[in-house]
Formats: C-alpha cells, sequence, structure tokens
C-alpha cells in the first residue's frame, strides 16, 4: 500500500511564491513615498508573512510524506514542498521494523517508525503526518494496524 499527499505539492509550492509577492510590494510600498498618495504604508506586512512560515512549518514539519508499504524494503519519505533536498528518508527491511504507531499527542500528529538499525540497535524515527487529509490518515491507521498484526503473526512461533 501506498500513501502519500504529494497531489497537494503544487498548492504548496504557489503559496511561499505568492507570500514572496506580497512581501516584495509590502517593501516597495513601504521605500517609495507617497506612491499611493496619502496612504501610509508601516512594512509590518513583511513580519507577519514571515511569521506566518515560521508558524507553518513549526505545526506541520515537513509538510510532504509518502509512504510504501508494497515492497519488501519499506519506504518513508517526508520533505519539504519546494525541494527533496531537505528531509527525511528511511528504508528499512520489513523483518527489521519493531513496531508503527500513530503518535496524536503533542503539537503535530506523527507517524512513529521503530526499528532495528544495522548496528542492532532499536531506534525510532517519527515523521510529520499534520497535513494528511483525514481519508489518508485512516487510510494510514489502518495500513499502521495491517502490518502491526503481520509482523505479530510472523513472530509467533508453534512449538509441538
Amino acid at each position: 500500500m501506498v500513501i502519500t499527499n504529494l497531489q497537494i505539492r503544487k498548492s504548496l509550492q504557489l503559496a511561499p511564491l505568492a507570500l514572496l509577492v506580497l512581501v516584495i510590494v509590502d517593501l516597495v510600498l513601504y521605500f517609495i513615498p507617497g506612491f499611493l498618495g496619502d496612504l501610509k504604508v508601516n512594512g509590518y506586512l513583511t513580519s507577519a508573512v514571515l511569521l506566518s512560515i515560521v508558524a507553518f512549518y513549526a505545526y506541520v514539519g515537513y509538510p510532504m510524506f509518502s509512504m510504501n508499504l508494497k515492497k519488501d524494503k519499506i519506504t518513508f519519505r517526508s520533505h519539504l514542498a519546494l525541494s527533496t533536498l531537505f528531509g527525511k528518508k528511511l528504508v528499512v527491511p520489513r523483518r527489521n521494523i519493531s513496531g508503527l504507531h500513530m503518535d496524536y499527542s503533542g503539537f503535530r500528529d506523527k507517524l512513529v517508525v521503530t526499528y532495528v538499525n544495522r548496528y542492532g540497535k532499536e531506534v525510532e524515527k517519527a515523521f510529520s503526518i499534520s497535513i494528511l487529509s483525514d481519508r489518508k490518515k485512516k487510510m494510514l491507521q489502518q495500513a499502521v494496524k495491517d502490518f502491526n498484526r503481520d509482523q505479530t503473526a510472523q513472530s509467533l512461533h508453534l512449538f509441538i
């Protein structure tokens, strides 16, 4: 099963560009006195736009999320909408994952992956799922339940 929210990528790419245009217009109006007659522009829009960008990314983290459970190696990716340069990527063999769970506590929603790394140490890594739609979160929750059920069935042994 593949769960992703890449369809909203264009919207998230256009939003910073629109905000950048607002900042440039605000700065032009601030530094050119009398451009709009007697209308006073104080330049506060630039600060508000920058604070809104910081608040957005503080809330959602890396907004783009994708998970591929189809293969023997499971892939989790989370990155910015403008570039995949900044972000997280985790590729783990299915048998090395000891647990998946969704964490709704705290400031943002997260998918927490617990796995055994190549050094034999159990590690947790969290991926932000705050910007996923409710339908996708339900699909993800069902996929996590199915995965955990399959993992527990594989770890059971029959002793005769």
